[in-house]
């Protein structure tokens, strides 16, 4: 059983590296019997560990169909960034009732370090964890374990888009010149031009649909 359990696990872990390194493309099909013979294993921990990524909704699997990466449209990420956007601005006028602006910013700044050598070596891979990671500081200042939890249940499905959103090095430059004013106002106390640039962080108008202030 532990055995099984295992294969399950690692399983897991390498079809998830592939879709997150782009190794499978978003739509492509994931065959069973296909990944099963490639890694030497039965079927049964192949089908286990898809159900595991459907949970993380980086696989779709639909009655008689052939498991398949999730294929992401507008309105989808739409969503998703909705989602964080509301858990970011949310935790960050907590952090200033409670007074954790000081921590949340040293979090932030170790993060934003990471982020830029990670541009300078135009690794689009650790780039992208970074980036995420700068918003975890927010959630992670709270000190609210339950919602640090859902964002990091969440993190696979917000990597994939962030990887999509990011495609040009001018992409790249948007995103980290945010970060820094972010953390400039932040520092600065400028808590209403922290949300502003939230804001405009988490939205565009290409996807459709709003972000309330």
């Amino acid at each position: 059983m532990s055995l099984l359990l295992n294969k399950k696990e690692q399983t897991y872990e390498i079809l998830k590296d592939r879709i997150l390194k782009e190794y499978y493309s978003m739509g492509d099909p994931l065959n069973i019997r296909q990944i099963s013979e490639e890694l030497g294993i039965s079927n049964s921990p192949v089908r286990e560990a898809l159900n595991m990524l459907e949970k993380e909704g980086l696989v779709i699997i639909l009655p008689n169909n052939v498991p398949r990466v999730v294929s992401l449209e507008a309105e989808d990420m739409f969503e998703v960034m909705q989602m964080i956007f509301f858990w970011m601005t949310s935790s960050y006028r907590y952090c200033v009732h409670t007074r954790k602006q000081e921590e949340m910013c040293l979090r932030m700044e170790k993060v934003l370090r990471s982020q830029e050598e990670a541009m300078r070596e135009k690794d689009r891979y650790r780039y992208s964890h970074d980036s995420i990671y700068f918003d975890r500081c927010i959630i992670e200042a709270t000190g609210n374990r339950r919602l640090l939890m859902q964002f990091d249940h969440i993190y696979p499905l917000f990597y994939l888009c962030t990887l999509y959103i990011h495609k040009s090095e001018q992409d790249y430059e948007a995103c980290l010149c945010q970060h820094k004013e972010i953390l400039e106002a932040a520092r600065e106390g400028r808590n209403e031009d922290v949300i502003d640039s939230l804001t405009q962080h988490y939205y565009r108008s290409d996807w459709g649909g709003e972000i309330a202030r």
